[in-house]
């Protein structure tokens, strides 16, 4: 990693001597392998072949489930992030090599643009070095693993799914391992770097029961490696298997609704965080503008940001402009208390960044591509009392909604509302689940839920940057 420092500063200095009131470089090195894996689709067991060549296919099962295509993705991705500050006005430039030439390319490219651009009244400065608290999270073994080992987790998967119930027709399992290496140097003296690993899988199944076709999955991310995928894959295809014989609801719903924790962390995820971002209430774009000290939601509700937690799937040294992670208390028993800053919402502020700054992106470009914007590192809803079950015993008649939620990106995150479909729908009636229904449309507004949430459960699950219990909210419309 000294290595990735070198070039950095020779590459920041280079741009004060053409001009730039500040530089900074963020240099990224990525060790990747992803394999999806479709498994063998069991034909006898949806009845497409029958008779003779039917029955050799049931015998040959046992080969057959551990066949399937295998799609490849591994290499190393590296790249340079340049900003150049000229009278207050950013220049961006990026390149995918390491190389000094180019590297040296990019920065005369971001000098030149911040040239011609209009100065921005709201910029103070590049952050100032501050000593990390804390550290990333390695763990040796994903950066070793092969891809023959990969494929052996993808089969088991696979296999451990299928062998479940013969109602199980598809499988496809997923598995990625990353090593990631990063650097940040600036002019203002930040000379930093950090490394990490993350290692994340996930499986998708069909099964089919006659007519009937229902669809589960289920997934894990960590920072660590772990071997035994079982717990997921068995979830996978015990949540398209309990789907069968869905009913339609007869009329619309408007009341108690409990959501799995998988299902809530999809919603909070893009509108909390949208609302938390103190360039957004800057802005003009959040609901939370001029609320710190209000009540916001439930006295039980807590939330904390924790980019110092252990193997938390967002921690590390420093975010990506070398600022410090730190822990940052978001709502403390119902109440507001902060935002999240990067640099340069933080100054504008008068303040210090939270450790923030992500160049991260859900999709597309990598990250030495990107400039960094406010995203959370590790954002926790502090659990309450009960397990999912126990959360579905305190409803006499209600709703469960659980896995993933199609629709969820698009709502508005402006306002909180959201309207998507949910195919793993339940109907709770005296304290029990009582039958599947059909997809169902669910919608609501995420910030009056926070203030009518009835309880929340002990079961924290981390969803990459997500952790958060299953919930149950008040009053939310539910449809078939």
């Amino acid at each position: 990693m000294e290595e990735l420092l070198e070039v950095g500063s020779k590459a920041v200095n280079y741009a004060e001597k053409l001009g730039a009131d500040e530089a900074e470089l963020f240099l990224s090195l990525e060790n990747h392998t992803s394999l999806k894996f479709i498994g063998g689709i069991f034909a006898s067991r949806g009845g497409a072949v029958k008779g003779i060549k039917g029955s050799l296919i049931k015998l040959a099962e046992p080969w057959i489930k551990k066949k399937g295509v295998p799609l490849i993705t591994s290499g190393i991705r590296a790249g340079v992030g340049v900003r150049a500050v000229v009278n207050k006005a950013m220049g961006f430039s990026s390149v995918s090599s390491l190389e000094e030439s180019q590297v040296l390319a990019a920065v005369e490219e971001a000098v030149k643009i911040a040239k011609i651009r209009p100065p921005d009244p709201n910029w103070v400065s590049l952050p100032e070095p501050r000593k990390p608290s804390g550290q990333g999270v390695f763990d040796k073994r994903i950066l070793d693993l092969e891809i023959d080992e990969i494929l052996d987790l993808c089969v088991n998967c696979c296999v451990t799914a299928g062998d479940l119930d013969k109602r199980v027709t598809q499988t496809m399992a997923m598995v990625s391992a990353r090593s990631l290496y990063i650097g940040v140097v600036n002019t203002q003296g930040i000379e930093v770097c950090d490394k990490g690993t993350f290692f994340t899988a996930f499986i998708s199944i069909k099964a089919k029961s006659g007519d009937e076709e229902t669809s589960g999955g289920d997934f894990l991310s960590s920072r660590t490696f772990n071997i035994d995928l079982r717990d997921i894959s068995i979830s996978a295809a015990e949540r398209a298997l309990e789907c069968f014989s869905r009913k339609a609801l007869r009329e619309k719903y408007v009341g108690p609704v409990i959501f799995e924790n998988m299902s809530w962390s999809e919603l909070f995820s893009t509108i909390f965080t949208y609302g938390i971002s103190a360039l957004n209430v800057q802005e003009n774009r959040s609901v939370y503008k001029d609320k710190i000290g209000e009540q916001v939601a439930e006295d039980y509700i807590t939330v904390i940001d924790d980019g110092t937690l252990e193997n938390g799937f967002g921690t590390s040294a420093v975010d990506d402009e070398g600022c410090p992670r730190q822990k940052t208390p978001i709502i403390e028993r119902g109440v507001l208390r902060n935002y999240l800053y990067d640099n340069y919402s933080a100054k504008r502020d008068g303040k210090e960044s939270t450790g923030n700054a992500s160049r991260q992106r859900l999709f597309g470009t990598p990250s030495y591509a990107n400039q960094p914007s406010i995203k959370p590192s590790n954002l926790l809803i502090m659990p309450g009392k009960g397990n999912l079950n126990e959360l579905i015993g305190e409803i006499k008649e209600g709703i469960l909604v659980k896995g993933s939620l199609i629709g969820a990106l698009h709502s508005n995150v402006l306002t909180g509302d959201f309207s998507v479909t949910s195919n793993n729908t339940f109907k709770i009636e005296n304290g029990e689940v009582s039958y599947p229904l059909k997809p169902c449309t669910v919608a609501g507004n995420l910030y009056e839920a926070l203030n009518s949430v009835l309880a929340l459960g002990n079961d924290l699950r981390s969803f990459g940057n997500i952790i958060c219990p299953s919930i149950i909210v008040k009053r939310i419309v539910v449809s078939t």
